[in-house]
């Protein structure tokens, strides 16, 4: 039987609403796993990064231009709510909870360590040992659990209170839309020109979606590797 996130996969169910593209990165994670155990580290980074994006307008956090994977995940647990309701103690509750869940910060930072040894996540040597499948199912069930949780917690809130995340917005990834229109030529449809950007944004807002996360991925990985050297 096909390996599954079955906590994300009943998460989307059950909020599809404010899923947006995160059962791409099910199903990429999943792939990873059964097929290339190897290049599920990077799968499961992509996937805490998602997570990261999806919460910080739902948990109205702002992060810093410096923030690192690991600090931008702080946030977000210091950031929920885990108090229960009109317990006469819920402070105390919400304080002890986000104390039990500190070990999720040395994940988080542990994830992003092994992240930047050559051959685990940005290649090396062709006969290096690297990741094998026990080390994919590990890592899998860690994202599945870690994951799960600091979504639904942050999904739960009541409606009124938050507003459903919006989709990637073309005119705020002028970046990414460069990069874009740099790697692949124009667009020529009867005499009228359109950039590549524009026609994946207009065409595919899902696959749009799913590129700008691997961009993001990839250039947070260059720009701690730049302040790691």
């Amino acid at each position: 039987m096909p390996y599954q996130l079955q906590l994300l996969r009943n998460l989307i169910e059950r909020h599809p609403e404010r899923a947006g593209n995160l059962e791409l990165h099910v199903r990429a994670l999943e792939q990873s796993i059964e097929e290339l155990p190897f290049t599920c580290l990077s799968n499961v980074r992509s996937m805490f990064e998602a997570m990261q994006l999806s919460v910080n307008g739902v948990l109205k956090i702002t992060y810093g231009e410096g923030d690192d994977f690991a600090k931008r995940t702080s946030l977000v647990i210091k950031s929920l709510d885990l108090a229960l309701g009109n317990h006469p103690q819920k402070d105390k509750i919400d304080l002890h909870l986000k104390r039990l869940l500190g070990s999720i910060n040395g994940v988080a930072s542990s994830l992003a360590a092994l992240s930047n040894i050559p051959n685990l996540r940005h290649g090396g040597a062709l006969d290096w040992p690297t990741l094998e499948r026990q080390h994919a199912y590990m890592l899998g069930g860690l994202c599945d659990a870690l994951v799960s949780f600091l979504l639904d917690v942050a999904w739960s809130r009541p409606s009124e209170e938050v507003e459903v995340p919006p989709g990637a917005s073309y005119a705020d990834e002028r970046e990414f839309n460069e990069s874009l229109d740099n790697e692949y030529e124009l667009v020529e449809i009867a005499g009228s020109i359109f950039e590549p950007s524009r026609v994946l944004f207009a065409l595919d807002p899902t696959q749009y979606e799913a590129a700008l996360a691997e961009w993001r991925l990839t250039n947070t990985a260059e720009g701690e590797k730049e302040a790691a050297a």
